[in-house]
């Protein structure tokens, strides 16, 4: 049966036999006549029903074009046909469920009662409430300004305007603090996200383009080229049309899906195929989905005697893991004998390790955390996978991660199915060699580099007002929504911003949540399903939030920190205007030059993207009352050392809850010492030691390679005898007076060179 695959370029997984086709749920109609007898029929049967104790049915018999599970007369029964389901409440973020009573839970500080006793949280009782016809003015004043704002937008981050003394001293001023980067970058490898501003940025704060593939390279790698096209191309207004079986169907039509988004149009029917897949889309246009439904697809058609694990799902981060499972379990919630298991930092330990146990059929996890399993779990191996998902994956493959993901391929079989998904994935090969990929086809539904339609980018130039952002930020915050009724998310670069901006804002009366690394695992999550049930408004994050979180309805997102990379940018917007929803987002921009470059690379894209077609999305520049402001900011002073002093309480708090927690571990220790000592030495593939210097290693590498061309310039030098160092202006203003003899010799030849 194997010899039919061998001229194949891809890989057929799963299973390749018949006889390993489960008995797929029955109808309304079979299952009555299940009931009224068990007599095996002899007729073929009627259009649209297909009796599972038939021995006469012929494929002749069937549509060619129709997967022999569809029932053709198979309708979903929604009210609303449209594309969304605008009523969806979004995916679950569930924690550990171990069956622990509430009151033997750790507690954890609780910030708001220490600000409460300082006096904050009070519904702005020292501010002036905006008045809700300021803010309806305000809002058709920008509709009605549009072009004005376009305008203003351009002029005020250097979009065509001219170069005056003025600018060439900003450029001076962001030229000294180039110092401060290696603390940035310090505070960013903290927080998971190893970005190195100068590999994107030049000194000028232009974009560098990055080396292209060569056509030899693309061509000797991917899969032709049409069969890229040939899947864009595809067209399918439901989901029957994808030859999709019945379970899988009602698990959507559960979901209020009718209608694939073109990512999934393009991309499953390339999956079931079992070839590897590069894909690449806006964010919110169902990339989950787009790679969850044909691997649900596929796992219906399983061997069932032996479990075994078959899927491997990686995620940068621990919310995105949780999310794609609650995702995959609804997917597949009418699929029998589906199991799914969850691999992910933070959540227990021992509870992931009875459920690994079991070999579940998909495994979502985090890299980390997955390979302590495979190391420490007993029971667990990956040697019957035949499909590996990277969702964000150009996050995956960045130096953060490059030793995990070397061990992980190394543990996983060669032969499998490899898909890549993210919203700016840039499929350099040099990038992929690692992934064994056979010949991926490259499935690149959007323009690269994109924002999603219909998003309204907003920009607020903060010039040498740095100072004053917390008190903008309040006042953003309060017109953007006066009733606290909207979804609003904050992103700041460091995890103590975060931490300080919602003691500050709550002493100023206003109920926010933070989501960053250094809350613990069950913090996280409580911060995240608050948001999305309300009950507080406005979420501060770093950009452990910007991957992948699908939470509906966030209408606004506010950039209080610059990303560091315009593809960054892209990911933060990209939480709000999902799935065909408006949404908005303001940033705060200072003078640095890469941040304008940034905001330069925004407009560029909204208007190429109307140059094609008008989508709805726009860029425009936000006024805002620095009067207003300054008053805020005067309460802001007044309260900094409220905020030192809770600040302090807090850590004060957190010292006594951990004393009783090292407390309670010696008595376990004492009382469950022979036990705790029989268990099996846990070994770690890396130490946090080991992960911070391979992070430092990692930037070392980088910066060591964007000073490849200087160094070589200076060896040039050294072998010829010229000059080592770097020439200063007066140097400069010399060689000109000389008219060039220090730079050319008498053949015209640069540097003296033979």
């Amino acid at each position: 049966m194997a010899k039919k695959f061998d001229n194949l370029d891809f890989i057929p997984t799963i299973s390749d036999s018949e006889e390993d086709v489960p008995d797929l749920d029955p109808s309304d109609d079979e299952l009555q006549q299940q009931n009224e007898t068990v007599e095996v029929s002899t007729k073929p049967p009627t259009k649209g029903k297909k009796s599972k104790k038939s021995k006469n049915v012929k494929k002749n018999d069937l549509d060619e074009d129709v997967h022999e599970d569809i029932n053709t007369e198979f309708t979903f029964n929604l009210e609303d046909s449209s594309q969304y389901n605008t009523d969806f409440d979004g995916w679950n973020f569930n924690g550990d469920d171990n069956g622990v009573k509430e009151d033997e839970i750790k507690k954890d500080v609780d910030l708001d009662k220490i600000i409460r006793r300082k006096g904050g949280l009070i519904k702005m009782a020292r501010i002036e409430d905006v008045e809700e016809e300021e803010v309806e003015e305000e809002e058709e004043e920008e509709e009605t300004k549009s072009d004005n704002e376009d305008e203003l937008a351009m002029d005020g981050f250097g979009m065509g305007a001219k170069i005056t003394q003025d600018d060439d001293d900003d450029e001076e001023e962001n030229d000294d603090d180039e110092s401060d980067k290696e603390e940035e970058e310090e505070e960013e490898e903290e927080e998971g996200q190893e970005i190195d501003s100068a590999s994107a940025f030049g000194k000028g704060g232009d974009l560098i383009e990055e080396e292209e593939d060569s056509a030899e390279a693309i061509a000797d790698f991917y899969a032709p080229e049409d069969e890229g096209k040939e899947a864009k191309q595809q067209t399918h207004t439901t989901f029957n049309s994808l030859s999709l079986s019945r379970p899988v169907l009602k698990g959507l039509s559960q979901l209020g899906y009718s209608k694939p988004s073109p990512i999934q149009s393009a991309t499953i029917p390339i999956a079931l195929l079992g070839k590897d897949v590069i894909a690449g889309a806006v964010t919110g246009s169902g990339k989950t989905a787009a790679f969850m439904i044909p691997i649900i697809e596929r796992l219906l058609f399983k061997p069932t005697k032996v479990a075994s694990t078959r899927v491997i799902v990686l995620t940068p981060t621990r919310e995105l893991a949780i999310q794609i499972s609650d995702v995959a379990k609804r997917i597949g919630q009418f699929v029998s004998g589906l199991t799914f298991g969850l691999a992910v930092g933070g959540l227990n330990l021992r509870q992931q390790e009875q459920s690994l146990k079991t070999r579940p059929d998909i495994v979502i996890a985090t890299p980390g955390r997955f390979i302590d399993h495979i190391r420490n779990s007993a029971s667990f191996n990956v040697d019957s996978v035949e499909i590996l998902v990277m969702d964000e994956a150009d996050r995956m493959l960045e130096e953060g991660f490059a030793e995990e993901l070397k061990e992980i391929m190394a543990l996983l079989p060669s032969k499998r199915q490899t898909l890549l998904f993210s919203a700016t994935m840039n499929s350099k090969i040099k990038q992929l060699v690692s992934l064994s990929l056979r010949k991926p086809v490259r499935i690149m539904i959007d323009p690269p580099k994109q924002a999603a339609s219909k998003l309204t980018q907003e920009f607020v130039r903060i010039r040498k007002r740095d100072h004053l952002k917390p008190a903008l930020l309040f006042n953003l915050i309060r017109k953007l929504d006066p009733q606290g009724q909207k979804r609003i998310v904050v992103f700041v670069a460091r995890k103590e911003s975060a931490h300080r901006l919602r003691v500050i804002l709550g002493l100023l009366g206003m109920s926010v949540a933070e989501l960053h690394g250094s809350l613990s695992q069950d913090q996280r999550l409580d911060s995240v399903n608050k948001f999305k049930a309300l009950e507080v408004p406005v979420l501060i994050c770093t950009d452990l939030a910007s991957r992948g979180l699908d939470i509906p309805k966030i209408e606004v997102v506010i950039n209080y920190d610059m990303p560091k990379s315009y593809e960054i940018y892209l990911h933060r917007v990209g939480r709000t205007a999902r799935a065909g929803r408006e949404g908005r987002s303001v940033t705060l921009v200072g003078e640095a030059s890469q941040e304008r470059a940034i905001v330069r690379a925004a407009i560029k894209s909204v208007e190429d993207t109307n140059q094609i077609s008008n989508n709805g999305s726009r860029a425009l520049g936000r006024n805002v009352d620095w009067v207003q402001i300054e008053e805020t900011n005067n309460l802001v002073e007044k309260s900094k050392d409220t905020v030192e002093e809770i600040l302090a309480e807090e850590k004060e708090e957190k010292e006594i809850l951990r004393a009783e927690i090292q407390l309670k571990k010696g008595e376990n220790m004492l009382k469950y010492k022979n036990e705790i000592q029989a268990r099996p030495r846990r070994t770690w593939f890396q130490t946090e030691t080991e992960k911070k210097n391979a992070k430092v290693l990692g930037v070392m590498a980088r910066n060591k390679k964007e000073t490849n061309s200087k160094k070589r310039k200076r060896e040039e030098a050294l072998q010829e005898g010229g000059k080592i160092y770097k020439k200063t202006q007066q140097d400069r203003i010399k060689d000109q007076q000389r008219g060039g003899k220090g730079k050319k010799d008498g053949k015209g030849k640069k540097g003296g060179r033979r």
